[in-house]
């Protein structure tokens, strides 16, 4: 395509005002850029990469990229000559076709669409021998006056490649440019001039030229204290012009707040070009600064561009915006302290938390400690009056256990509602609601631990009433256990809750837990053994034992060992491991007591005699109310050496130890009297050599003994060899 002559000329007149604007002292200078290096930029980052054949490496052909585009109708081509810079990476995908698209309808609109003349080496125009790395490619006649669209070169830092790109600026420009050339809309504003009348005269350096400049103004003006001033940089048409003057610097003190809220970080991410930077859904003319969230609502911050009657346009806060402040203010501000604190207050900030912020907390710590001292002894005194109307007692010991935790609570939580006004953001607030749960889990388990020694005591109380001594002499054994294992317990809930490795610790203590296992083997396998003998019960503290070669009563059942009080009266500790494990024999748990004994009487004795106490002796157990009648026996077992053996066995049922051997005493008392009524005697243990003649039995009494035996006999009531059915009932009715 041919280029018109008067084309080339404005081409040659760009060139030399290029120069010109690179030399020192120019006035030109300061409106266009100076020849600087090529920047390093991740060049349109969040779009579909570029066509590999696409070349932007001259002015020349990335202007030829774009005619193309619009020849075409590509914009999704003509998208890669864009320096997307200043728009968000969130909307370059969709955004970045409209903004071609829309420069595509400006070039065809003003014919401008030429790609001849321009420089088609790498580096572009030089100027003292040097790259300029810009290039004016159009100049377009606004009614505000003629604007330019310059190339930059940009080295790639993605493909490690030059590119020639439409500037920030130049992009910026674009749906401005293409309302006042294409759909032909008029900025509806009014003249800043004639705008704030309430206010005054408007000071001349109040005219900013972007918005970024405007929000670092406000910033700067509402640190010194300057509200008034700052009042000049909102649009305050909502307002009666009498109103003006006193609620402007109330509302641009409240937005400077809110903004340092939310940007904390600060305004580099707002844009410099005096265009502003184009955004999705946003207005030409506008730039959201801010988005305030008000429960389910989203609120814009808005500036607005506004025209001057001299000089280019200027940047406020728009109408919309300042007729919000208050309703963002009373959701995201700091209430009474925002609006009365110095500034100074509000600027100097440590991790997130501002200087009055800071000292709030102090106050409300200290505020809150004085309260809940006095308030949790109070709300105790209250609570023991009520446990005292009770029968119990372990509710009495209960509220004195609360007493501490009690004032914890309440200093906690008056510190959490003292913090309500404070305002802090959601980092910092989260910090104190993460210390306030540490507070909370330490306050409980103080509570569980007192608990534990509350319930010990009631259950002490509990088992003395049932006299279970064991069961006693365990409490203080479980409270030495679950103390430490409810410590331990709260001290990994805690370190959970301060974000650390909970799942690695329990893992390293396993493995140091199995270190000390093997070190304190024999500790543990006693604690272990106490519990075996708490809920197995071989016996209770008083019992009398015999474990292994021990024997005695139990006098106490420590966390470690058993303590047995031997026939010698000698303390023995046995380790409870070897309790656990060892055969206890508990003499106090019979329920009967077994009585054996063998009769050895004379060889003179004869069989009618023997027949005779066998007898006896078989009567007189069926009779004893102390004898067990499920099994019992009384036999004439043999001849021994120097004897004629009568064994005798049977159950005596007695309450204890002390009481069996009186039921004994008696039985061998009646077995010596039915001996001696049957005439015979007891043989003595040893061999005898008699020199003479051996001694006659009673002729008499073994005659009688003879004729008792045969009157049993045939009467049926002689026990031999069994008791006869006869033998029992007699003995039920004498008994």
């Amino acid at each position: 395509m041919s280029r018109h002559p008067s084309q080339i000329l404005l081409s040659g007149v760009a060139a030399l005002l290029l120069v010109a604007s690179s030399l020192p002292g120019s006035a030109l200078a300061a409106q266009r850029p100076r020849s600087i290096a090529d920047k390093d930029e991740k060049v349109n980052e969040g779009l579909d990469p570029a066509p590999a054949d696409l070349d932007r490496s001259t002015p020349a052909r990335s202007w030829a990229v774009l005619a193309r585009s619009c020849k075409e109708s590509r914009p999704q081509l003509g998208v890669h000559v864009l320096n997307l810079g200043d728009v968000p990476l969130a909307d370059r995908r969709v955004l970045g076709p409209v903004l071609a698209q829309q420069l595509c309808d400006v070039l065809r609109a003003t014919g401008k669409v030429d790609v001849s003349g321009l420089d088609d080496s790498a580096l572009g125009p030089l100027v003292d021998e040097r790259p300029a790395n810009y290039v004016v490619v159009e100049t377009l006649d606004l009614p505000s006056g003629p604007e330019d669209l310059w190339l930059r070169r940009i080295h790639d830092e993605v493909t490690n490649q030059h590119l020639w790109l439409l500037t920030k600026q130049t992009v910026s420009s674009i749906p401005s440019w293409y309302r006042a050339l294409v759909t032909r809309e008029m900025a509806a504003r009014p003249a800043l001039e004639s705008l704030d009348p309430g206010l005054g005269a408007r000071p001349a350096d109040l005219a900013v030229d972007s918005p970024r400049a405007l929000v670092a103004k406000l910033a700067s003006l509402c640190r010194d204290g300057e509200y008034g001033q700052a009042a000049f940089l909102l649009d305050l048409s909502a307002l009666a012009k009498d109103q003006q003057a006193e609620q402007g610097p109330v509302l641009a003190r409240r937005l400077a707040l809110v903004l340092k809220r939310l940007r904390p970080t600060g305004f580099s991410g707002i844009s410099n070009d005096p265009a502003g930077a184009p955004e999705r859904d946003v207005a030409v003319d506008e730039e959201v600064v801010a988005r305030a969230t008000l429960g389910e609502r989203e609120v814009p911050l808005k500036l607005a561009r506004y025209p001057r009657t001299a000089g280019p346009p200027a940047w406020l806060v728009s109408a919309e915006t300042t007729s919000a402040i208050d309703e963002v203010y009373g959701t995201l501000g700091y209430g009474f302290a925002g609006d009365h604190l110095p500034a100074f207050f509000f600027e100097w900030a440590a991790a997130g938390v501002q200087l009055w912020q800071w000292l709030g907390l102090v106050v409300a710590l200290l505020l809150s400690l004085l309260v809940g001292a006095g308030a949790g002894p109070v709300a105790q005194r209250v609570l023991a009056k009520l446990a005292s109307k009770t029968r119990w007692e372990w509710d009495d010991e209960l509220v004195e256990a609360m007493k501490g935790p009690l004032a914890a609570a309440f200093t906690l939580v008056l510190f959490l509602g003292l913090c309500v006004p404070l305002a802090l953001a959601e980092g910092p607030y989260q910090v104190v609601l993460a210390c306030a749960k540490i507070v909370a889990l330490v306050a409980g388990g103080w509570l569980v631990l007192r608990l534990i020694d509350v319930s010990g005591a009631a259950l002490t109380v509990f088992f003395k009433g049932r006299n279970d001594d064991l069961a006693t002499a365990m409490v203080p054994v479980f409270r030495k256990v679950l103390k430490p294992v409810a410590a331990a317990l709260v001290f990994v809930v805690v370190l959970q809750n301060m974000g650390l490795n909970v799942a690695g610790l329990l893992a390293g203590l396993g493995i140091g837990g199995i270190a000390i296992a093997l070190a304190g083997k024999s500790t543990l396998e006693n604690l272990f053994g106490s519990l075996a003998i708490a809920f197995d019960r071989p016996f209770k503290i008083g019992e009398f034992v015999k474990v292994g070669d021990f024997i005695g009563t139990v006098e106490e059942v420590g966390l470690r060992s058993t303590r047995i009080r031997t026939l010698d009266r000698t303390l023995v500790s046995i380790p409870n491991g070897q309790m656990a494990d060892a055969k206890v024999e508990n003499f106090a748990r019979r329920d009967r007591f077994k009585v054996l004994v063998t009769l050895g009487l004379e060889y003179g004795v004869k069989v009618d005699q023997l027949k005779l106490v066998v007898d006896d002796l078989k009567k007189l157990l069926l009779k004893h109310p102390k004898v067990n009648q499920d099994g019992f026996s009384v036999r004439f077992v043999g001849y021994g050496d120097h004897s004629q053996d009568i064994e005798i066995f049977c159950y005596v049922e007695a309450p204890g130890f002390d009481a069996f051997t009186g039921i004994r005493e008696e039985l061998l008392f009646e077995f010596g009297r039915i001996v001696e009524r049957a005439g015979a005697s007891f043989a003595f243990p040893t061999q005898t050599v008699l020199q003479a003649p051996a001694p006659k039995a009673d002729a008499k009494l073994a005659e009688s003994a003879l004729a008792e035996v045969e009157r049993r006999q045939k009467a049926g009531e002689l026990c031999i060899p069994e008791i006869t059915e006869e033998a029992r009932k007699a003995a039920r009715r004498t008994g």
